[in-house]
């Protein structure tokens, strides 16, 4: 029970009842306050624990990847196939040569791991091992005019030492400049394929067109060839 306190009032001749507070308020206060810095306590450690977690993840991945080429190239692919071991390739085209229509994994952003290989002589990347693979390409075209019309074509192949034979997987053609004429007309095209097939261990993987010197060297990197296993 709260205590009271008898005041008289001189000037009005009244006396005045002061309450004082009670000692199971302020207890319900204190603890009150308690347990909202302990809440504040609470979520600040949480916080510090997944920031710390977040960067000990960051550590980890930063050991796996190694100092290749591929560290540049980020996405899921690359991720993928760092965790999982399984094999995948991605190629660009050279610029060395614009006659003709050569993969290289020397520049950003090219991925070559887990057995894949690029064979430069035959200008395939080959398979190490027997499985399902996704297989994809793009070719970028450019030309400051059009003087005649052409048909672009893009084949993705496979030389198979079952059929001992190439084989043709994907093929794409596109019409350009189908209306000429004497005025420069600057023209871009891309062609990009791919699909999932059953590969065996030792076969190997090309992408051709039969108009090389209309490729965009200047922007070689979107002219890609690669290969994810499944």
């Amino acid at each position: 029970m709260s205590s009271e306190q008898l005041v008289h009032d001189v000037e009005k001749g009244n006396i005045v009842v002061i309450r004082e507070p009670s000692p199971k308020n302020n207890h319900w206060k204190c603890l009150s306050i308690c347990s909202f810095l302990l809440l504040i306590g609470a979520v600040t450690v949480f916080a510090l624990l997944q920031l710390d977690a977040f960067g000990s993840s960051e550590k980890q991945d930063s050991k796996l990847r190694g100092n290749s080429f591929s560290d540049h190239l980020p996405g899921t692919m690359k991720v993928q196939a760092l965790r999982s071991g399984k094999p995948a390739a991605h190629a660009v085209a050279s610029s060395r040569d614009s006659s003709q229509l050569k993969w290289t994994v020397d520049v950003i952003p090219s991925l070559l791991e887990n057995g894949m290989r690029l064979d430069e002589n035959e200008n395939s990347l080959v398979v190490p091992s027997t499985g399902l693979y996704f297989v994809y390409s793009q070719l970028l075209f450019h030309k400051d005019n059009c003087k005649k019309p052409l048909l672009l074509t893009h084949n993705i192949t496979c030389w198979s030492s079952d059929f001992g034979s190439e084989i043709e997987l994907l093929k794409s053609i596109k019409s350009v400049c189908e209306e000429v004429s004497s005025n420069k007309k600057l023209w871009f095209e891309s062609i990009y394929q791919g699909a999932v097939f059953q590969l065996n261990k030792g076969d190997r993987l090309m992408s051709k067109t039969n108009f090389p010197e209309y490729l965009d060297y200047t922007h070689s990197t979107q002219i890609y060839f690669g290969v994810i296993a499944m």
